[in-house]
């Protein structure tokens, strides 16, 4: 299993905006393909209907930071009320180009963006054995790459509705009503897939 996990990572590597398919889960998933455009500096999580793909609203979540305090994505206290947009980043310890993207994320995005009121949060699923993160491997890897922004750890894959087939790393950039605005998976020579896509979301 791991070594397909490897392999989808490679392939990932090398098409970077492979497209992930339709990963929409039926019956209640599906709906309005728009999130109500109410006041962004309202700090309420989101209505549903919830979906995955790009156009849907992020289902409101709540996971542990590496020292077990509880983060939610919609919570007031974590930024999601100043913020415009949110970077959300899935990243697996065994998956090469997570590593590849963890080492650019925090200059590339969270410090050149922190003025435009864009946030980043990234969800670990595994460490590299693979088995569920522990808080040590949490820390090790914040320390790593000198990470700032709020790391979490997913050990129940919460988050795999985003990322079918382990097709890591899984990346979503959320506005401020909860809406999926971009989705891509793999990574991309300097992060620029994702700063593109910010720099239209913010308007240059």
């Amino acid at each position: 299993m791991r070594t397909v996990r490897f392999l989808i990572s490679i392939a990932l590597l090398v098409a970077p905006l492979a497209g992930c398919g339709s990963n929409d889960p039926g019956g209640p998933d599906a709906g309005s393909t728009t999130a109500d455009s109410g006041d962004p500096a309202q700090c309420a999580p989101p209505e549903g209907p919830y979906g995955t793909s790009e156009g849907r609203t992020l289902r409101p979540f709540t996971l542990n930071r590496c020292d077990g305090t509880p983060f939610e994505f919609y919570g007031a206290d974590e930024g999601y009320c100043d913020a415009s947009l949110t970077v959300l980043t899935i990243a697996a310890g065994w998956c090469q180009p997570c590593h590849m993207e963890a080492a650019l994320i925090q200059a590339n995005i969270a410090e050149a963006y922190a003025d435009r009121g864009v946030r980043v949060v990234q969800v670990l699923i595994q460490d590299p054995g693979p088995a569920p993160p522990t808080p040590e491997y949490c820390q090790q890897w914040v320390e790593n790459y000198g990470i700032t922004f709020p790391e979490l750890t997913d050990p129940n894959q919460l988050t795999q509705i985003y990322f079918p087939d382990n097709a890591l790393p899984a990346t979503l950039i959320v506005d401020s009503n909860g809406v999926i605005v971009h989705h891509e998976v793999g990574v991309s020579n300097e992060l620029e897939t994702i700063t593109a896509a910010l720099d239209r979301l913010l308007g240059e």
